[in-house]
């Protein structure tokens, strides 16, 4: 059994090293950004939404997979999804017409991210419920 000063650490430790994954990722995500710019594409991470069915199912049948079910993050160059990553870090689909990789690579970085500040979110709304008690 844990007790509550323990499991302060850990939780203290999980949300640094979340914090520390995120400047990483920012730190690596900059080439990529800086190549697209160079390009003149704007890129767009964010979550696929329900309108985005069509150009998953467009895109899984370029890539010759079948589409991942579930919620995923989307990878958008100029307006158009380009990559695509299950939040569950299942196989990622991407347009095999255009150099992808990178921007597959920063999705997944981002997915990890997200899982990583949902761990955190949830700590954070259980820390008014927790009550620290001095050993004597």
């Amino acid at each position: 059994m844990q007790t509550l000063d323990s499991s302060v650490a850990a939780a203290q430790l999980a949300d640094r090293q979340a914090a520390a994954a995120a400047f990483h990722n920012a730190r690596h995500a900059a080439p990529v950004a800086t190549a697209v710019a160079a390009r003149g594409e704007r890129l767009v991470l964010r979550r696929a939404t329900s309108h985005d069915a069509a150009a998953l199912t467009r895109l899984a049948q370029l890539d010759g997979a079948p589409r991942p079910a579930g919620a995923m993050l989307v990878a958008e160059l100029d307006a158009q999804i380009v990559a695509a990553v299950p939040l569950d870090g299942g196989r990622a689909i991407a347009d095999p017409f255009r150099p992808t990789a990178e921007l597959v690579e920063l999705l997944r970085e981002r997915t990890g991210v997200l899982a990583g500040a949902a761990r955190a979110g949830r700590l954070q709304r259980l820390r008014p419920h927790l009550r620290l008690r001095v050993a004597a």
